[in-house]
């Protein structure tokens, strides 16, 4: 894990989405996708999020530690 997604990380677990949102709204990779689908559901953006996590799912593979 790098540390921008580390940094993202405690952002959302400190009750921070936007801090979040802003350290990983460009990225693509499946961890970032994952912790944007976590910032819009603390956000109140169900269904964006279900997306979004729906397809960091799909992106990880079934190998890839999730």
């Amino acid at each position: 894990m790098d540390s921008l997604i580390t940094a993202a990380a405690r952002s959302l677990a400190a009750g921070d989405p936007l801090a979040a949102l802003k350290r990983v709204a460009l990225r693509d990779d499946p961890p970032a996708r994952a912790l944007r689908g976590i910032a819009m559901a603390q956000l109140g953006a169900f269904p964006r999020a279900r997306a979004l996590l729906r397809d960091a799912a799909r992106a990880f593979g079934p190998k890839e530690p999730a």
